[in-house]
């Protein structure tokens, strides 16, 4: 009826304390898509749980490049993508289906991921959804399409979002059924990483804003930029002034035409570009 996905980046651990419950239920078919993590993720994920189908890349192809390989796979007719951080149970997974089953006009259903949204967030249609928990109808999304590979990381979740919506369907959120998310525990830290990480923050949101047309007002990338280099002048912290000057980095580069990917299919202000251009 289901099967499962998540993407792994280094993320043995986090998929072993938090998916385990339903990575190893015997109704729910699950595939893992190793983004060429290099701490031997895939071989002990795969040891792990040899009922479920893992997908070594060769290269980091990004979130919803991977997950697009997955999603191609599927058989059931429902998916839920999973983050490795999120903490799911095959009871919650259950219940979620059930809202699926009777919504026939929802293409994307999801949990509640953030604490403070239990108290404050109604059950029933939205405009997004965190990509942390996605449940898909797979007939309705067949006629939407899944997520655009010209983005490496960042953006990706709210933009099929808005096409969805745009094709006629409904993304609702159901508030009573919460799955906490472990944010930024999927992989460990690593400050070339996060510098990638906040990097794509910017050129995903640049590209989403021109894509849509929304890149007006404040949400041009230009004031972006200016806004962003503001920041990180004034920060007093090293992280918050790398985060803001990535973010700077990657819209100013997409502003320059340059692509998340660079020809080889290496993503952009990657750890392996940034010792290349170090060197």
């Amino acid at each position: 009826m289901i099967t499962l996905i998540s993407i792994s980046y280094n993320s043995k651990e986090a998929i072993t304390a938090c998916l385990a419950p339903v990575l190893d239920h015997k109704n729910f078919p699950s595939i893992i898509v190793d983004n060429a993590s290099s701490d031997g993720s895939a071989d002990v994920l795969q040891t792990r749980f040899p009922r479920s189908e893992v997908i070594k890349l060769p290269k980091n192809i990004g979130y919803g490049r991977a997950a697009n390989i997955a999603l191609a796979r599927v058989k059931t007719p429902y998916a839920m993508l999973l983050n490795p951080d999120l903490h799911a149970t095959p009871e919650l997974i259950e219940k979620l289906l059930v809202h699926a089953q009777n919504a026939n006009q929802a293409a994307i259903i999801a949990p509640t991921v953030k604490t403070k949204d239990l108290d404050r967030i109604q059950s029933g249609p939205t405009r997004w959804v965190s990509g942390a928990a996605m449940l898909f109808n797979m007939a309705l999304m067949k006629n939407v399409g899944w997520f655009d590979e010209n983005i490496f990381l960042f953006s990706e979740e709210t933009d099929l979002c808005r096409r969805t919506r745009a094709a006629g369907y409904e993304i609702l959120r159901i508030q009573d059924i919460y799955m906490q998310h472990l944010k930024g525990k999927s992989s460990l830290p690593n400050p070339q990483v996060e510098y990638m990480k906040n990097w794509h923050v910017g050129w995903s949101h640049a590209y989403y804003c021109t894509k849509h047309n929304l890149a007006i007002g404040k949400s041009h990338p230009a004031r972006s930029i200016i806004q962003y280099r503001i920041k990180a002048c004034f920060a007093f912290d090293s992280i918050k002034r790398t985060k803001y000057t990535a973010r700077a980095d990657g819209i100013s580069a997409f502003l320059a035409g340059e692509k998340a990917f660079l020809p080889d299919g290496t993503p952009q202000a990657s750890p392996a570009t940034q010792n290349k251009n170090q060197s």
